[in-house]
């Protein structure tokens, strides 16, 4: 088969999951090509596949640059003013704006034509990227979805309204369920549980996620004591853009936290943040770093303190360990809500974040068997799932020729 890949042009939406499922449909036999942006192209290339490169792709980062894009979809700028100091609850309407609305419509014009030349049988794309959906559904190119956010709001009625303004804008005919990009097929990371009731498609099949790429463990990671707990913290991509924030800034209470507690912490500081310019405290029982072997030092670990992405979610719920959510934006308050009613760890909003207030919860996360025992039992539930790599024939199963 000819398959096309696409996403959101995030390297959190492509990299982790996408691009490994297309090498692995590539290793398969099948002819692969990734729509992508031109700033994405490498990390196409680097896992030796084709990049068709949409000039003109825009993220959620590069349209809020934009003050005639921001403008052009109605969206008040001031919501992320308080971004890293304050959880922002995004409201379904501005999700559906940015990713499924008139931008999201240039973009599936520039897919038509990619996709168009490229002439695949099957397109798989992540969740959150609808302009893919439309140009499938414009080429008549069946689709599955790689659920790379299952608690976005992709079932909100809101949805539908922006879904039916861009089939509209490509002559299609409207649909009636905002669940309609999903019907073909939902290729899940996480066990059915994860989801909640309303959530939960009879399009899915669940299997675990990818593995961790070979990777060798920082060596002064594995020499850190053995006598107490191991918590870990890391704020992803955001990481670096909090620190700039100031320099009393969520990092800095997460160091000082830690620091009182009896834990050894590993605190990754983000991408391009030196440890040696860290202007915060340094106690003795927390290692700074610029970034962490994330995927391979969780199973290690007894507690993850997360901004609340999805992949770091998915990444704790599969080791089993215990988390600390401090949710910033995005689905990550949705995320957040989850971990806590699974019983797999605590939510903690960016505005109640203290010293104090963190120490508590971190502590209280450690203390608290039930957390542990939650994360575990879930833990098993990823491990009954078929591998990853079964995604591809399941692909070649439901559409092959």
């Amino acid at each position: 088969m000819r398959i096309a890949f696409s996403s959101q042009p995030v390297y959190s939406h492509l990299v982790p999951a996408l691009l490994p499922l297309a090498g692995l449909a590539a290793e398969a036999g099948h002819e692969v090509g990734v729509l992508t942006s031109p700033e994405l192209t490498e990390e196409v290339r680097a896992f030796g596949l084709t990049p068709l490169v949409l000039p003109n792709a825009l993220g959620p980062r590069e349209i809020f640059q934009r003050p005639e894009t921001v403008e052009r979809l109605g969206i008040d700028p001031s919501v992320m003013a308080d971004l890293g100091r304050r959880t922002i609850r995004a409201e379904p309407d501005y999700f559906t704006r940015v990713f499924a609305g008139a931008i999201a419509g240039d973009t599936a014009e520039e897919s038509i034509e990619a996709l168009r030349s490229f002439g695949p049988d099957l397109l798989v794309r992540e969740a959150a990227d609808y302009p893919a959906y439309y140009a499938a559904e414009y080429l008549d190119v069946p689709h599955a979805v790689l659920d790379t956010g299952p608690l976005g709001p992709h079932g909100h009625e809101d949805l539908l309204t922006r879904i039916n303004e861009q089939r509209e804008r490509l002559g299609l005919p409207d649909v009636t369920d905002p669940l309609h990009p999903f019907r073909y097929r939902r290729l899940s990371m996480v066990p059915e549980s994860f989801y909640p009731e309303h959530l939960r498609l009879e399009s899915a099949v669940h299997y675990r996620a990818p593995r961790a790429a070979e990777q060798r463990l920082d060596p002064a990671i594995a020499e850190l004591p053995g006598d107490r707990p191991l918590v870990l913290a890391t704020l992803g991509s955001n990481a670096a853009a909090l620190h700039d924030a100031g320099t009393r800034g969520l990092l800095d209470t997460i160091v000082e936290a830690l620091g009182d507690l009896r834990v050894t912490g590993v605190v990754a500081l983000g991408t391009g943040v030196n440890p040696e310019d860290w202007q915060g405290t340094r106690p003795d029982n927390v290692y700074l770093t610029s970034f962490v072997q994330q995927q391979l030092l969780l199973p290690t670990c007894d507690a993850f303190i997360t901004h609340g992405g999805f992949g770091g979610i998915r990444e704790a719920l599969s080791s089993g360990v215990p988390m600390v959510v401090l949710p910033t934006f995005a689905e990550q308050p949705a995320n957040a809500d989850r971990v806590e009613q699974l019983g797999a760890g605590k939510r903690l909003d960016l505005e109640n974040v203290s010293h104090d207030s963190l120490r508590t919860t971190v502590g209280t996360v450690l203390a608290d068997s039930a957390h542990r025992h939650r994360a575990r039992a879930i833990a098993r539930e990823f491990l009954a799932l078929p591998p990853f790599t079964e995604m591809v024939t399941e692909l070649e199963k439901l559409f092959g020729q």
